[in-house]
């Protein structure tokens, strides 16, 4: 290849990875302002991403909820349901809840949470599993 070839494919990529970006960008926008709260965990609950409304919910900042067990959150006295249903969501077990109740506990408040849970497919299998919380009055 001559390297005017080269200059122009390195520009081709360029211009493709920005739009990428770009749209990438769009995505976790939308994803930050969804009044629908949203919690992203890989298979095991593990936290990678939550949006504000799940910020309000949880009552926990941000920073303080990326790579904590969701679990973790969930009333002391729920939690081995929680990790059984959890389980068995992300073996892909069939008739595995996607939807259910818990308690999240924050310092000094006590939230009844409506759970609907996702898998997040991938080339290969699961990714991970969305999450969409709604605090019950």
């Amino acid at each position: 290849m001559e390297l005017e070839e080269l200059k122009t494919i390195w520009l081709d990529l360029r211009a493709h990875v920005d739009q990428l970006a770009g749209e990438r960008q769009q995505y976790y926008d939308f994803f930050e302002q969804a009044t629908e709260a949203y919690v992203i965990t890989d298979l095991y609950g593990t936290i990678a991403d939550a949006n504000g409304a799940a910020v309000d919910i949880l009552q926990r900042r941000k920073r303080y909820l990326r790579g904590k067990p969701l679990a973790a959150l969930v009333a002391l006295e729920q939690r081995s349901e929680f990790r059984r249903r959890l389980r068995a969501l992300g073996s892909r077990e069939p008739g595995a809840e996607r939807s259910w109740r818990s308690i999240f506990e924050s310092p000094g408040l006590r939230t009844d949470v409506e759970l609907s849970a996702r898998l997040i497919d991938r080339p290969g299998g699961p990714g991970g599993i969305c999450w969409r919380l709604e605090a019950l009055a």
